[in-house]
């Protein structure tokens, strides 16, 4: 789950598209060129300006051999929070039925306890993101969020338990056996969901599933990037070619399908039909082409 700018497609700065006669005593409200744009602000990047007139696009993203594809995705104001539109985005790809996605991962723009939370429970789609600096780290956990027992050795992992929202965790082999405490101590150990949704969820904090899943949210960036350069080109930025917040939901609607047609066809090619299927199709079309060509005998 990430979200990008989108240009629109205006042109100069915002004026009265009204048709008052006196356009400077009448109380109508200035817009650009696209009336539904407005200014938001990015990440400083090199060659960018700090601030852009668009639009917003948040987007469930899947992992494929042959690189990201966008699931589906929602055109937000650019102004919009991104903690905002995560149960938004996860209620849609819900209600779409055919996927079933389990876990979710995001930048730090999607932190929030309570919302991730409401998405494990209402949804059943974990949402995994990596800590802030602030973040309160719970008394049982090492400075890196990671369980620790009574003797202050990590933990190991063992799963979440779904049916009673249950975090467990197994002791250390190595350090239990030279550990004081191991007669005392039962080895597993069990952590509420509810108690601390960040650090005892499906994915807790400093597990190899969360780094996986993290290193892949930023392989998101690069279709992004894919992506805008498919845009037309406009003054040095890749401008969406259509106006109003419908019209550019509509066109990342089309384009996100293309994009998975075309993924589902090269699928299809390198795995189900046989090998120089285009080229026996080809030969047979010649044989066709001949016999057709041939002249009829009385």
């Amino acid at each position: 789950m990430d979200s990008r700018p989108v240009y629109a497609l205006v042109n100069g700065y915002k004026k009265k598209r009204c048709s008052c006669e006196n356009k400077e005593t009448c109380a109508c409200e200035k817009t650009y060129s696209d009336p539904d744009a407005k200014l938001g602000v990015q990440r400083n990047k090199a060659n960018q300006n700090k601030f852009f007139i668009g639009y917003r696009k948040h987007s469930i993203v899947c992992p494929t051999p042959s690189g990201p594809i966008v699931l589906l995705s929602i055109i937000l104001p650019p102004d919009t929070a991104d903690i905002d539109v995560l149960l938004p985005l996860v209620e849609k790809l819900n209600q779409s039925g055919d996927l079933k996605v389990d876990y979710l991962a995001a930048d730090l723009g999607y932190f929030s306890a309570e919302d991730q939370a409401a998405s494990l429970k209402e949804y059943d789609v974990a949402v995994v993101t990596d800590s802030k600096k602030n973040t309160v780290i719970p008394e049982t956990c090492s400075p890196e969020g990671m369980p620790e027992c009574e003797a202050g050795h990590k933990l190991v992992w063992d799963g979440f338990d779904k049916e009673t929202y249950t975090s467990w965790f197994n002791g250390d082999e190595d350090k239990c056996l030279a550990c004081p405490l191991q007669a005392a101590c039962d080895k597993q150990f069990g952590f509420s969901f509810e108690e601390n949704p960040f650090f005892f969820g499906p994915v807790p904090q400093g597990t190899e599933l969360q780094n996986e899943m993290l290193r892949f949210r930023k392989q998101v960036e690069l279709g992004f990037a894919h992506e805008s350069n498919q845009l037309d080109a406009v003054l040095r930025h890749k401008k969406v070619p259509v106006k109003t917040t419908e019209r550019v939901q509509s066109f990342f609607i089309m384009r996100d399908m293309f994009r998975l047609i075309e993924r589902i066809i090269k699928h299809v090619r390198a795995t189900i039909l046989p090998e120089n299927h285009v080229e026996k199709i080809k030969e047979l079309q010649m044989q066709q082409v001949e016999q057709m060509s041939l002249p009829l005998v009385a």
